[in-house]
């Protein structure tokens, strides 16, 4: 604890060059000055023994009108570093605070001085606009005439939560298509039973996998005529856990299981919510369950895919995520038959996952692991990407494939179905640069793949890749 405290101590004196006033120490409050504003800082711990750093600028003090109130949720709704806290001081009159809090466990000095910038940033920017009779301008997104469409938005995020943690912008830099771009992906499917298995056999390798979805179709639709015959129903969790190196299909047989569970009648709306650990954990104290929970909300009804899940378990986010994990496991539990939860990652990290908290394996009791493909279903992945563009491949270039094929490097982080598509993208520009010189390209030409065509070990990274592809995924 003392290390915390004389470690910020620290960074603070060095950083206020001198202007600080008061003790920095833990249960104290202190002042100091940085870039122009006074800021207080307090230093306290929490119920969980984390000893926590918060910094508060003024902002202002002025009489809150719903312009106001509607421009301050806003900004609480997208600001990463600062959080805008309403203090009521006098008659009608509301002092307006900016504000950050840090784990000392965590802290760095980078981290710092993102914290006070953007607090003393965020305080000029805004005081002009929060001091006026009106508002200078209006929220983004927001005009008169829309006022009525915009009190549910305004009520669903004047919890002061930020749902966009894992970017650095403010708002002032960020556009709707980045917003958009980091938002929760969500999916929907409306096929019957019989055509999505039809799909899932029709993948490449997965046979454990396959099996094991066609027993829990098989267990539904046996508990289905049960319950119309008058007789017990096995109840059986309907969450389930994903294990298996990146690129062997996990995400596309969550989205397959969430259609498959809506046509059984399992969820009623069988939409997909695909998110990370930074989905549901939060920069500031208190606010992971709130995070949390609204997401669990958007997913209500359909199917919550979190890939790399065990990041929730580990000393990740500030140490923040086993409160996401309590949040999780309430709200599948108080919304049975609404809401399932697929989890994803490495076999091993998913196992300490599973131990991290008493209540996930008796939810999680159905465990289903990703192999790797063999050698002969990667070629089978590369020839569908051959296929969908209409490439032919010589005996001599698919000789040189398969070698190339049987001298991957398996093990944890090999890149499976995507690692054919990088191999394939490869290739492509490997043609595309030998067929550029002919002075005239003939079908034959754009068409052909030759051994020239494929490139050797060393050019190609195995691992996971980074780059995302369309068609028949293997996600």
């Amino acid at each position: 604890m003392n290390a915390f405290t004389d470690y910020i101590k620290q960074l603070i004196t060095e950083m206020a060059e001198g202007s600080v006033v008061g003790e920095i120490a833990l249960g104290e409050t202190f002042t100091f000055s940085y870039d122009d504003e006074t800021i207080e800082g307090r230093i306290y711990e929490r119920f969980n023994d984390n000893i926590v750093v918060t910094f508060t600028v003024d902002v202002c003090t002025t009489v809150l009108s719903g312009r106001k109130q509607l421009l301050i949720n806003q900004l609480n709704g997208t600001l990463p570093y600062t959080t805008f806290k309403l203090v009521p001081v006098a008659e009608r009159k509301t002092l307006v605070q900016a504000t950050h809090s840090l784990s000392l466990a965590d802290i760095s000095a980078d981290q710092l001085l993102q914290a006070l910038g953007s607090i003393t940033f965020q305080a000029r920017e805004q005081r002009p606009r929060l001091e006026a009779g009106k508002t200078t301008s209006k929220p983004p997104r927001y005009n008169d005439d829309e006022k009525e469409k915009t009190e549910p938005r305004i009520e669903k995020i004047s919890d002061d939560v930020d749902d966009d943690l894992d970017d650095l912008r403010t708002s002032d830099s960020d556009s709707a298509a980045a917003r958009r771009a980091r938002a929760p992906r969500v999916r929907e499917d409306n096929r019957s039973v019989d055509e999505l298995l039809a799909v899932l056999n029709a993948m490449v390798g997965l046979e454990p996998v396959k099996e094991q979805v066609r027993r829990l179709v098989a267990s539904s639709r046996v508990a289905q005529q049960r319950a119309k015959a008058g007789l017990p129903v096995i109840e059986q969790s309907p969450h389930l856990v994903f294990t298996g190196n990146p690129g062997t299909g996990k995400t596309t047989v969550a989205r397959l299981v969430a259609a498959i569970y809506k046509a059984l009648g399992l969820i009623k709306k069988g939409h997909v919510i695909e998110a990370d650990c930074s989905k549901l954990v939060a920069a500031y104290i208190g606010q992971t369950p709130i995070k949390t929970q609204r997401l669990c909300e958007q997913a209500r009804g359909g199917v919550l895919f979190i890939d790399e899940a065990y990041g929730l378990a580990g000393h990740q986010h500030q140490g923040y995520g086993p409160e996401a994990i309590e949040t999780l496991l309430k709200f599948m539990e108080d919304n049975r038959g609404d809401f399932v939860v697929v989890a994803a990652g490495y076999p091993v990290e998913m196992q300490q996952f599973l131990d991290a908290n008493p209540g996930l394996r008796s939810r999680f009791d159905i465990v289903i692991d990703f192999p790797d493909y063999a050698s002969n279903e990667l070629e089978s992945i590369l020839d569908i990407y051959l296929d969908e563009h209409e490439f032919r491949v010589t005996p001599e270039a698919r000789e040189k494939i398969r070698t190339y094929i049987a001298s991957l490097s398996r093990g944890r982080g090999f890149g499976n179905g995507r690692a054919m598509r990088n191999f394939f993208n490869e290739m492509m520009r490997i043609h595309s640069l030998r067929v550029s010189t002919e002075t005239e390209m003939s079908v034959d030409d754009l068409t052909l793949v030759t051994d020239r065509d494929v490139p050797a070990v060393r050019t190609i990274e195995t691992g996971a890749a980074t780059v995302s592809f369309s068609g028949r995924g293997y996600l």
